[in-house]
């Protein structure tokens, strides 16, 4: 197995590991506060800071598969030329908003580094760090597809990516079957 392949499946079991740690702790604490008049004190705060982290990996993994909404009914009706330009200009605008993320999770971190969560006492720049590896992660796939489109090593069949929404499938499935009938 790669390191690529290996920091992936890291990524992953870390994200399932985050998640199940959440649903148990606010699983558990509706438990205790309806079951028992207690709870865990820690518990509503440390699942923000989970379900951020989530977020943000989440985002990198549906970026990585390129898995986001994506326009491709419109795309897919361009010639090869637009769909060219349509991924350059996806790819440019996605990496400049990964660099004002970056830029913006850095700033917050560095004011927040001193500022401790009230129960934990966990530094609230744990959770702009989210933001952080989020944006370089996707802003890392941004950069490898601009240096495979502009080299000319992108195929044809990879200018257009992203999944349609599953309302548009399911339409696109109903003019399919009234076609038939």
């Amino acid at each position: 197995m790669n390191l690529r392949a290996a920091l992936l499946r890291l990524t992953e079991n870390l994200l399932i590991a985050g998640f199940v740690v959440m649903i148990a702790m606010v699983f558990g604490n509706v438990v205790l506060r309806y079951g028992f008049n207690s709870g865990i004190i820690v518990s509503e705060e440390l699942s923000r800071m989970i379900f951020v982290w989530l977020t943000f990996g989440g985002a990198f993994l549906v970026a990585k598969d390129g898995q986001h909404l994506g326009m491709t009914t419109v795309v897919t009706m361009l010639g090869r030329n637009g769909r060219w330009w349509c991924r350059l200009i996806v790819e440019a605008l996605s990496l400049l908003c990964m660099a004002l993320l970056v830029i913006g999770c850095w700033q917050q971190a560095v004011i927040n580094i001193d500022n401790h969560a009230p129960i934990t006492g966990v530094p609230l720049a744990a959770v702009y760090f989210a933001g952080l590896a989020g944006g370089l992660g996707i802003g890392a796939l941004n950069l490898i597809a601009l240096a495979r489109l502009l080299s000319g090593r992108m195929a044809d069949s990879e200018l257009v990516f992203g999944a349609e929404s599953e309302e548009l499938t399911a339409f696109e499935a109903s003019q399919a079957k009234e076609k038939r009938q």
